[in-house]
């Protein structure tokens, strides 16, 4: 069975305004360093923190409810997109990110924030679920199996996922 967890579009909006209001305001460093806090805490805490399925695209792994929404200017983010910036309407309401989830959210930002966007495509290409699921001129779904190292698990999460609460 698939794992697929069930997304908390509100913690999703939340983690990008942590992002912005902690100094990043790049879209593309953004979608990186969410990419790889949902990846820490899903192999460290057995859970993601948004659920938000990632595509492999050209430039990158990309939350695919966040990118789409953004692109469509959607008011109820909180955030605007303005060139390649996201601007925070807010400040972000802590009380939908947990100790774990905002211990991931610094894990990401230490890894890509204030990076050139070479250095952060270099960097995000390596990443082996990119690899595995990039396809040409595709909006490739990432399985979340491919972003979990662990095979107990990948196991484990394969019976449950579908009925946890992210």
């Amino acid at each position: 069975m698939p794992i697929q967890f069930n997304m908390n579009k509100q913690r999703a909006i939340e983690a990008v305004l942590w992002v912005i209001q902690n100094g990043e305001s790049d879209m593309y460093r953004i979608w990186k360093i969410l990419f790889s806090a949902e990846k820490y805490h899903l192999n460290k805490y057995g859970c993601p923190i948004t659920g938000d399925q990632y595509l492999a695209m050209e430039y990158g792994t990309v939350p695919r409810w966040l990118y789409d929404e953004t692109k469509t200017e959607n008011r109820d983010l909180s955030f605007l997109k303005q060139d390649n910036s996201l601007i925070a309407d807010r400040k972000p309401i802590m009380d939908y990110l947990s100790q774990s989830h905002i211990e991931a959210l610094k894990h990401g930002f230490d890894e890509y924030a204030g990076l050139d966007f070479n250095i952060v495509k270099e960097k995000n290409h390596r990443e082996p679920s990119w690899i595995k699921n990039y396809v040409s001129n595709k909006r490739t779904p990432i399985p979340f199996e491919d972003i979990i190292e662990e095979d107990w698990l990948k196991e484990d999460l394969s019976i449950m996922s579908s009925y946890m609460v992210v």
